[in-house]
């Protein structure tokens, strides 16, 4: 959409031809336009039209404000407003199309334009490109703003700012209240108007919950505050209060805590699985015991047989020495099954690989073995 040269010269026209009546006068009883200032209006728009189809946007809007200075009119208005829109000066945009409308309305017995239509859709195209405004209020007011960074004040309630869409953190101090802070989701062409009322400072301290377990529930005295990990600290009034830890599949932390003014508690709250999975600890116990049993047993037989066949030979030795090596190795390798059946039996302080914050300390693994020379022992690794 390009300026509207044709309309202009006709309004012109008319604007000399009926300025006796009043129709065109840019007050009440302001002088009509001398022909030089009339010759300087049409001197100016020309300029600013060259311009405008030159893609010289802000030199065409200085041209249109001249001759608007001289002879007001809504078309210098709308070209202005044009100019601005082209120039992405969203803020400039809204503002010179609604005086435009409102100079169009004010000539033409509160008339919208013909254009009314395409004038709303570029208003609305140019209230997306703004900064939205956000107004903060506070219950008492005076209260210092802060977005995002506590050590930047952008100013006190009652305020309007305009910020750019996108997620923030605001946050009010005022001195006598408890500190207050909120997400704040800005959206474009969407202004926001927030009210909070703060309340009166009490004796209060601070809590920090660390837990061993991520997406855990945390709540405090009964209140549903987030899920884990929570590093943010938790302002609560002096006194006792509960503090708890649940997630599904896990046991429950419930702990009672006394929190002193201005100071501020860490507080652990583990979890753990209710039904630890079985590990590698078990079946290579169960197999251990069961060789081990199998190992004695087998040591048995050998000596059952070398006494009964082979007593006096000299097989007999070597059956002998076969019966010591297959109660060892059975022996060890039941002691050691017992053992690794033991330890997952109390291995209870478990959590999901994908749920686990904090590395949890681990038992040394033990491993039984027996070497083709006949050796026994296990292989233990921290």
């Amino acid at each position: 959409m390009s300026p509207r040269p044709n309309l202009l010269t006709a309004l012109l026209v008319i604007l000399c031809a009926t300025f006796v009546g009043g129709s065109w006068l840019r007050s009440a009883h302001a002088a009509a336009p001398t022909e030089d200032e009339k010759k300087r209006a049409r001197a100016y728009y020309d300029e600013g039209e060259q311009l405008f189809k030159k893609e010289l946007y802000a030199a065409a809007i200085e041209n249109f404000k001249k001759a608007n200075d001289l002879i007001p009119h809504p078309v210098n208005l709308y070209n202005i407003a044009r100019g601005y829109e082209k120039l992405g000066d969203a803020e400039n945009c809204v503002k010179g199309y609604q005086e435009y409308l409102e100079a169009y309305k004010r000539k033409n017995n509160g008339k919208d334009p013909s254009d009314i239509i395409d004038v709303r859709a570029s208003v609305a195209k140019c209230q997306l490109l703004q900064r939205p405004e956000v107004t903060v209020e506070s219950d008492p007011p005076g209260a210092s703003i802060y977005i995002d960074d506590k050590t930047k004040l952008v100013g006190q309630t009652p305020s309007t700012l305009k910020l750019d869409p996108g997620r923030y953190k605001l946050f009010l101090n005022l001195d006598g209240y408890a500190p207050f802070e909120q997400d704040l989701d800005v959206r474009a062409g969407q202004p926001l108007t927030l009210r909070f009322k703060l309340e009166k400072f009490q004796r209060v301290g601070q809590v920090r919950v660390k837990t061993n377990v991520r997406g855990a529930s945390l709540f405090i005295d009964g209140r549903n505050v987030g899920l884990t990990p929570y590093t943010d600290l938790i302002t609560l009034d002096e006194g006792a209060h509960q503090i708890a830890v649940s997630k599904d599949e896990y046991t429950a932390s419930n702990k009672e805590v006394k929190v002193v003014v201005g100071e501020t508690l860490e507080v652990a709250a583990e979890i753990y699985l209710r039904e630890a999975p079985a590990t590698w600890k078990g079946y290579v116990g169960w197999t251990a015991i069961a060789l081990g049993v199998g190992g004695m047993v087998g040591g048995y037989f050998l000596g059952a047989e070398a006494d009964k066949y082979f007593k006096g030979t000299d097989d007999f030795d070597s059956y002998a020495t076969l019966q010591k090596v297959a109660y060892g190795a059975g022996g060890t390798l039941l002691g050691a099954g017992i053992l690794l059946v033991v330890l997952e039996a109390t291995d209870t302080a478990l959590v999901k690989s994908g749920d686990e914050l904090d590395p949890i300390a681990r038992l040394p693994t033990v491993m039984p073995f027996v070497s083709a020379d006949g050796r026994v022992g296990a292989d233990v690794r921290f």
